[in-house]
């Protein structure tokens, strides 16, 4: 306590005594005048009221000091490295997504937003290798450090002015540079704690990975193919996980496995049979337990190319009879390559049903064509179909990979089915006599087929039909020996084969004489086996089976071909990314000069994980291709190797320094840092003379001292 007495401090106590004096003398004046009771009690009333006054007068006050807030600093340190990428738990937040919800000052409920009403300097700081200002682009940039260096980054700390606490956020990881704990050491010097808020889970850390353990296996469409995983626990511990197996979209298998320590079990699954020739692809994934390390080898993807079907199903679909179905009968039925089938209207209730299945009616469900390989068809019959088969049709060519021929009405193939018929206008054309044609050395005709003597011809006297308008990307196969119009066109469609032939009476050809057949049977064999062998690998992507790096760029690249087969020059082509912390991004590819067909660009991963890029192609012709790939990023450096929670190393080095341990999610916005005992301190002074109770003692004292006086009949 001290007081604020204006004059020299003698002058207080000279005013003391002199107001002593007044008191004895008035004593000694009542001491006749009064009982002796009721004089005790006004003179006690008296001195205690002039002692109040002498005390007022004196102005007393007391003096309190705290920590000055505006001359010290919190300084709050945030982990970025990359171990703190990691979720502790399936589908959990990171424990960097922990930390910025701390750490987040636009939010009131925030450890940071509190700490800074109740200490004016709170400084968010951010590390890795080195240490930055916490900005928000530190939590959104695509890659963080591949190193931890928490002991230096302490040590930056150290050097800044007026510390008064220093709070860490991290999991424990060092793997650069000095040791925090011999940090802490000069922390303890200096009288300066620091305090550390734990993030993630303690346990030894692991790797479970799966993978094909043969990448090249024998696919033949139709056929049984043979796919087995090997998984591996690289745990300390025993681990039980599901093991899925993806064809698509579509889960084909799953099982559970059970793995120890260190060991590597290989599981065969059940045999699967392919639809359909071409590229077809299967994906492993694995559950991995919490804290396993790498999740880029979580999954695996395999694609495979399954070969052409040694038997192809063949249908011949028509609703009016023609002659060359009899031909075609006789030389696909009889061949063992073939399963043919056939349904032909013969009436308005009667139909022709030729295979096995086969009901004597049209199709009403537009999935009927995908029990085939290759459809032959009357353009005349898709007016008996409904628009949801000819809907089926479509995508049994696009989709599927299916092969269509049309003959008849090219105009209604056109208005049915769009772009699918590679025909937009043909001319009738009856010749007096046989028209010879060309079968050009085409890959549809393997060299034994020796395309040049087939011998095609349009039956004179019969009408035949030249294309005079095809799609700009069909090209013509058989051919006008005279001008080169062409008979029999063909396209690719999506990851089908579709063609125009304009000879429904080339079975003529059959009857002519023995030469003749033979030739009539290689052309329809070549031709019905090229439509049905699944469509040509329109779009070859890059390797996918290893592994890409994390923040490094990776290529996108795809070669692609139009539907004449040829590369695509003139193609718009863009790839869609999917990854995980719901990644997504659309990147567009440019033609690259040195290779006809090539398109190419690249994109920066960020977490590690497994990528779907879609790529979408549009071609001028209006047709449009989609290709899923999947791609595998892995973490970088040494933050991969290991990302247990280190919960030792932070509970010593919050006990060396005199600060506080807690786990993040005992974390809470009231929640007070150690702070240093030597702190920059304010020094506040509070006047009792100033306060009422004072004021009103002193009234009720001398009010009472009056009243004792009157009733003694004292002045």
């Amino acid at each position: 306590m001290g007081f604020d007495w204006p004059a020299p401090p003698e002058w207080l106590g000279v005013a003391c005594l002199i107001l002593l004096g007044a008191a004895l003398y008035h004593f000694s004046g009542l001491r006749e005048a009064a009982p002796r009771p009721t004089r005790r009690m006004v003179v006690v009333l008296r001195c205690i009221a002039l002692a109040l006054l002498a005390f007022l007068l004196a102005r007393p006050y007391w003096e309190t000091s705290s920590p000055d807030v505006d001359r010290y600093r919190v300084i709050a340190l945030a982990d970025l490295s990359g171990s703190m990428t990691t979720r502790d738990a399936k589908a959990g937040p990171t424990r960097s997504d922990k930390v910025k919800s701390a750490l987040d000052a636009t939010s009131s409920d925030s450890w940071l937003a509190r700490a800074r009403l109740r200490h004016s300097n709170v400084d968010a700081m951010g590390f890795d290798v080195s240490v930055e200002t916490l900005r928000p682009s530190a939590w959104a940039r695509p890659e963080f450090g591949n190193k931890t260096a928490l002991g230096e980054a302490l040590r930056s700390t150290l050097s800044e002015e007026e510390i008064g606490s220093v709070v860490v956020f991290s999991d424990g990881r060092g793997n650069q540079g000095e040791s925090a704990l011999k940090v802490a050491k000069n922390y303890r010097s200096l009288g300066i704690p620091v305090n550390v808020v734990g993030v993630g889970e303690a346990r030894a850390a692991g790797d479970l990975s799966i993978s094909f353990a043969d990448r090249k296996p024998r696919a033949i469409a139709k056929e049984e193919l043979k796919l087995s995983a090997l998984v591996r626990n690289d745990f300390a511990e025993a681990v039980k996980s599901k093991v899925r197996l993806f064809a698509g979209d579509k889960i084909v298998h799953e099982t559970t496995a059970s793995l120890s320590p260190g060991k590597e079990l290989r599981i065969d699954f059940a045999p699967l049979v392919p639809d359909v020739a071409g590229p077809v692809r299967y994906r492993l994934k694995v559950d991995p337990p919490s804290g396993d390390r790498d999740p880029s080898n979580d999954t695996d993807s395999l694609l495979v190319n399954v070969l052409p079907p040694e038997v192809v199903t063949t249908l011949y679909l028509s609703n009016r009879v023609n002659p060359l179905y009899a031909f075609l009968k006789r030389t696909l039925a009889g061949d063992e390559r073939f399963d043919f089938r056939a349904l032909v209207r013969l009436s308005d209730k009667i139909f022709h049903a030729f295979g096995e299945e086969m009901k004597s009616e049209f199709p009403s469900d537009p999935e009927f064509w995908m029990d085939f390989d290759t459809v032959i068809l009357d353009a005349a019959s898709l007016t008996d179909l409904n628009d949801t088969v000819v809907e089926g049709l479509k995508r049994f060519v696009h989709r599927r990979g299916g092969g269509l021929l049309l003959f008849g009405p090219a105009d209604l193939a056109r208005e049915k089915l769009g772009g699918v018929a590679p025909v937009r206008e043909v001319e009738e054309f009856t010749a007096k006599e046989d028209r010879s044609l060309v079968a050009l050395e085409e890959p549809i005709f393997a060299p034994e087929d020796e395309a040049g003597k087939m011998k095609p011809f349009l039956p004179g006297r019969l009408p035949g039909f030249f294309v005079k308008e095809k799609n700009p990307a069909a090209r013509g196969v058989v051919v006008s020996r005279a001008d080169g119009k062409a008979v029999l066109v063909l396209q690719a469609y999506g990851a089908g084969r579709v063609g125009y032939w304009g000879s429904p009476h080339d079975w003529r050809r059959y009857i002519r004489d023995e030469k003749g057949g033979k030739e009539f049977k290689k052309f329809w064999t070549a031709l019905s086996a090229w439509l049905g062998s699944g469509g040509e690998e329109r779009l070859r992507l890059e390797d996918e089976s290893k592994a890409r790096l994390r923040g490094k760029p990776v290529s996108l690249a795809v070669e692609a071909l139009g539907s004449d087969f040829e590369p695509s020059r003139d193609a718009l082509v863009e790839a869609r990314i999917e990854g995980p912390d719901d990644y997504e991004r659309t990147v567009h590819l440019y033609p690259e000069g040195a290779v006809a067909g090539r398109y190419a660009s690249s994109f920066r991963p960020g977490a590690p994980g497994e990528y779907k890029v879609t790529y979408l192609l549009s071609f001028p012709d209006g047709e449009s291709l989609e290709r899923e790939s999947f791609l595998r990023v892995a973490e970088t450096g040494d933050e991969a190797l290991d990302v247990s929670y280190n919960e030792r190393d932070l509970r010593m080095l919050a006990k060396l320094t005199g600060g506080k341990y807690l786990k993040i999610e005992d974390l809470d916005g009231d929640w007070e840092p150690a702070v240093a005992e030597e702190l920059p301190l304010r020094v506040e002074r509070v006047s009792l003379a100033d306060n009422w109770i004072f004021f009103l003692v002193l009234f009720l004292v001398a009010g009472l001292e009056w009243i004792f006086r009157r009733q003694a009949g004292l002045q």
